[in-house]
């Protein structure tokens, strides 16, 4: 058995634990990073990144098909599906080459294998070649990230049934799609799937897709789907399944049946955090088995930290990234904390979803004195001449202060448009510092002026 001796092991090499090593790294810490897998975890993966491969290309397949609209004549395109497979792996081989070169520059021990922490300060890593090693850490970061959960009445090990992971390693594109659960994941797929051929189905327990979204904007997604032929049964769920015909036979409730070729369970997220030694080392976990962890990130044992969607908070590849930075800077000596309330996401649909904050039901639960602004993509130049202008964006702020409480956009360019108020937020900025900051013409981001305005009224366009 080898050795190794670090001020930190970090266990888990996805967003949040690469992040962290090359942070403590950069600030003059010895670092391992031990990954099971591929470095770039999930994200990287199986998530985020091919994910959001494959929207592009179906952004690009709806452009092209209105591509007469801006005065070219084009034929009907046609999805080699195989190809825009391989153009996601070959996305996903060059940004994990490039995690590779990060750790070798920071001179970062990239170690493959299994952690178990033995105790306090000591982690033993097994691998498939059955060399083994034992890790002495000053420090240790739990990054080990969270996976799907089996949905009643599916099983995840039936072939057929899928979760993100399978769904991205489909050689053949499936006529029929029938979605477990509307929000960001499954709606993310809906929409990709669909503008690609198939069949669409989503079945939702809850009254709406995308429940969490403010309700104007989970409406808006609601039509847009309808409109592309995704059916979607809400407060829904399947009460029985059957193979026949190569397909599934699914009776939802209200005895409604559906059938299609493949099903993706796109419900509930799981810690993986079993396995790992926690019981040795004395980590506390929840009742969930999510890791407890104060505002510094540290857990229930001095020098063990963790980060990202191990400790259930928000599941956000970049939540997990600065919450990596935030817990390498409390190693080394930089105390500090996160700032939740300024976390933007974004969610690629057609139109695309960007939000931060709370929504204005959230702010209203929350008994605070609510004054919105709102203006509509209809009115912004850019939107017409890109030929995009349905959608929104909302700002929600305090009536009395001015105080920016959040931000939703949905419509073309959503995605980047909300850092804008996501630096106002984190800058403790008021909405009139937005409203009076001059903004480039014609841009889209011209309506986060407009919108601003609107909070008082002001806004020239509405």
């Amino acid at each position: 058995m080898s050795y190794e001796k670090v001020d930190l092991a970090v266990i888990g090499g996805g967003p949040g634990g690469y992040v962290a090593s090359i942070r403590a790294s950069k600030m003059g810490l010895k670092v391992a990073v031990v990954e099971k897998d591929k470095p770039g975890g999930v994200c990287l993966n199986y998530g985020c990144v091919p994910t959001k491969s494959l929207y592009h290309t179906a952004r690009l397949m709806e452009e092209i098909k209105k591509a007469e609209t801006f005065g070219i004549n084009v034929s009907v395109p046609e999805l080699d599906f195989k190809k825009a497979m391989a153009r996601k792996e070959q996305i996903i081989n060059i940004q994990r080459k490039g995690i590779e070169t990060y750790f070798k520059k920071n001179n970062i021990s990239f170690i493959k294998g299994e952690g178990e922490i033995l105790e306090k300060g000591k982690i033993l890593v097994k691998n498939s070649n059955g060399n083994d090693m034992e890790i002495e850490a000053k420090n240790i970061i739990i990054a080990t990230g969270s996976s799907a959960a089996d949905v009643e009445p599916f099983d995840l090990s039936e072939d057929g049934i899928m979760d993100n992971t399978d769904i991205l390693s489909l050689e053949e594109l499936p006529q029929s799609l029938l979605i477990i659960g509307g929000g960001v994941v499954g709606s993310e797929f809906a929409n990709i799937f669909s503008s690609f051929g198939s069949k669409v189905t989503i079945v939702e327990i809850l009254p709406e897709i995308l429940s969490t979204e403010d309700e104007e904007v989970s409406k808006l997604i609601h039509n847009a789907f309808k409109k592309k032929g995704i059916d979607i049964f809400t407060d829904s769920k399947v009460e029985d399944f059957k193979r026949s015909a190569g397909n599934f036979k699914c009776t939802i409730s209200g005895g409604n049946e559906i059938s299609a070729e493949k099903i993706l369970i796109s419900v509930g997220r799981k810690p993986n955090s079993s396995g790992i030694g926690l019981e040795k080392a004395g980590v506390e976990v929840d009742e969930r088995g999510y890791i407890k962890v104060n505002l510094k990130l540290e857990t229930s044992v001095k020098g063990i930290y963790a980060i990202g969607d191990v400790t259930g908070g928000l599941q956000l590849a970049h939540v997990a990234s600065k919450e990596g930075k935030i817990a390498a800077g409390n190693i080394s000596g930089e105390v500090g904390e996160i700032n939740y309330d300024a976390v933007p996401w974004a969610i690629f649909t057609s139109p695309e979803i960007g939000s931060v904050g709370l929504n204005e039901r959230q702010a209203k639960e929350r008994n605070i004195d609510v004054c919105t602004g709102v203006f509509p993509f209809s009115h912004n130049s850019k939107a017409y001449i890109e030929g995009e202008t349905e959608g929104f964006m909302k700002i929600v702020t305090r009536g009395d202060t001015g105080e920016i409480l959040g931000s939703q956009i949905v419509g073309p360019g959503a995605s980047d448009l909300i850092h804008e108020v996501a630096v106002a937020m984190n800058s403790e900025l008021l909405v009139d510092d937005l409203a009076s900051t001059v903004h480039s013409h014609p841009t889209l981001s011209e309506i986060v002026m407009e919108t601003a305005e609107d909070c008082s009224g002001l806004a020239t366009h509405k």
